[in-house]
Formats: structure tokens, C-alpha cells, sequence
């Protein structure tokens, strides 16, 4: 997607139509650590931590970093932090199990913008065979996904059907998941229960409606040219960038994209 197209899209932002107002009260907080391998040809991982918080109708998935940066929750009057914070783990996922949809949102400076996928891309296999996460009882299920198999374990004793990232479906929580060559490995930390309860509210009028793809290319060519991608937006287009300097930075940022060859969705 081309910068100056992007920033036509930018000018009808209050424009875009609405979707949902979504709004409710989260009763946990669930953490995990997630273990990805980003480049393909290295055996090296990269850890950070996750948070699912859990409602009775509605959740959200997101990087820790994410959290702590963007609160979306809020006790009394609560403050902002910056939304610099560092992660590798771009989208946050919010499941609407009334309308039985996920509102998949990723911020690219300086907009929010989100696609809308059904609840039922999960097809599971369930086994009888058990183990213990933590104090859990969890069962073993199996499903297929973006092309990659997956094995979870799941818990009747949270009897709520989620789970981190995209995944749900199940009858109960599920503490744990990897695809089968354990390049993504989501691992049960802790489950807190939430007293008070946070209250949560989003409104979809303050973010752009697109597909997963265009989401996808509007990231890379951010990450890939921050500097033209921030100039442009704030209007400094009089504003020279040193030649030289930019190009060395563009390549920089390239090779290192060209080492995340290996996302979470292959397909």
C-alpha cells in the first residue's frame, strides 16, 4: 500500500462507517507467556508475557507490552502510558461472544485499524487423555489453523470458551497451545480474579474498518520506513530527510523485517 494512499484513507478516518459499540465488566485476568520463533532459519526464541482479560460476553487478547501501554480498562482515573511499548506482537484481539465475532485490531501510528473474523474458524478434535497445568485439570484438543496443527489443553474448570490469540471454541479455557513444531508456544502463568471487576468500552467509530492482508502490508511498510511514515503524517513535507541517512536506515529496518519470515498465520 502506497504512503499516499494511505493518507487519503487517513483524511476520511471520522468518515469510515460504525461498527459496534462493545462495553461490559472483566471478571479475570489471564496471563501467559508466549515463546515464538520469528526467523525460520534460526533455532532462537523470542519470550514475552500475554494477557486474556475475560468477561461474561466479551475479551481481549494483547501483548502485556500493549496493556501497559494502551490501558483499556480503567479504575477511577487511571493515567495513560506511552504507546511506544516494545513488542513483536502486533494484534489485539477482542471476541464478542453474544454476536460470535473477533474484532481484530492493529495500531499503525497513528491509527487504529481492525478486521472482523467469525468465532468459528476452529474445527477441534477432543481426546480423552489429561494432565495438570498449575492446579488445573486440562484435556487435550487438537485443531488446524493458518496453516499450522495445534495442540491445546484446556480446562472444564474455568468453563468459559477462550483462549489466547484467535483461539476458542472449546467447553473451557484453554491453559495451553503450540502448533506441532513449536515455533508458537503459549503457555498458562496465572489466572487472577478481578475484584472489583474493570470495566471495559470501545467504540469502533474511532477505528478503520480493512482486511487482515492490507492491515498486514500498512504494518511492514511502517516498520519498514518509520521516518517518511511519521513526516507524512504530521504534514512536515517540506521537511528534507538526509538521502543518505534514510537509505541506510530503510535497508536496516528491511533486513531485519526479512528475518520475521515466519508469522504465527502462514496462510
Amino acid at each position: 500500500m502506497k504512503l499516499k494512499l494511505f493518507i487519503i484513507l487517513l483524511c476520511y478516518f471520522y468518515n469510515i462507517s460504525a461498527q459496534e459499540k462493545l462495553k461490559g465488566k472483566f471478571d479475570y485476568k489471564v496471563t501467559y507467556k508466549l515463546d515464538s520463533r520469528l526467523d525460520s532459519t534460526s533455532a532462537e526464541k523470542l519470550s514475552e508475557y500475554m494477557i486474556l482479560y475475560l468477561g461474561d460476553e466479551v475479551s481481549q487478547f494483547s501483548s502485556r507490552a500493549y496493556v501497559l501501554a494502551n490501558p483499556i480498562v480503567r479504575r477511577g482515573d487511571g493515567g495513560n502510558t506511552s504507546r511506544a511499548a516494545v513488542t513483536k506482537f502486533f494484534t489485539k484481539t477482542i471476541k464478542d461472544r453474544g454476536a460470535s465475532k473477533m474484532y481484530n485490531s492493529v495500531f499503525v501510528p497513528m491509527t487504529d485499524f481492525f478486521y472482523v473474523q467469525e468465532l468459528s474458524l476452529f474445527d477441534w478434535g477432543i481426546y480423552p487423555e489429561t494432565r495438570m497445568i498449575k492446579d488445573y485439570k486440562a484435556q487435550k484438543a487438537t485443531t488446524s489453523f493458518a496453516g499450522r496443527d495445534y495442540v491445546a489443553w484446556f480446562t472444564t474448570e474455568v468453563p468459559v470458551s477462550d483462549g489466547p490469540y484467535k483461539f476458542n471454541g472449546l467447553p473451557g479455557l484453554i491453559l495451553e497451545i503450540a502448533d506441532t513444531n513449536n515455533d508458537y508456544v503459549f503457555s498458562f502463568i496465572g489466572l487472577e480474579k478481578l475484584a472489583p471487576a474493570l470495566t471495559y468500552k470501545i467504540n469502533f467509530k474511532q477505528y478503520i474498518e480493512s482486511t487482515q492482508e492490507d492491515i498486514a502490508e500498512r504494518l511492514y511498510e511502517y516498520r519498514r520506513d518509520p521516518m517518511m511514515h511519521m513526516q507524512a503524517l504530521r504534514g512536515n513535507t517540506n521537511d528534507k530527510l538526509n538521502p543518505e541517512y534514510h537509505k541506510k536506515m530503510v535497508a536496516s529496518f528491511t533486513k531485519m523485517l526479512e528475518k520475521e519470515n515466519n508469522p504465527i498465520e502462514l496462510e
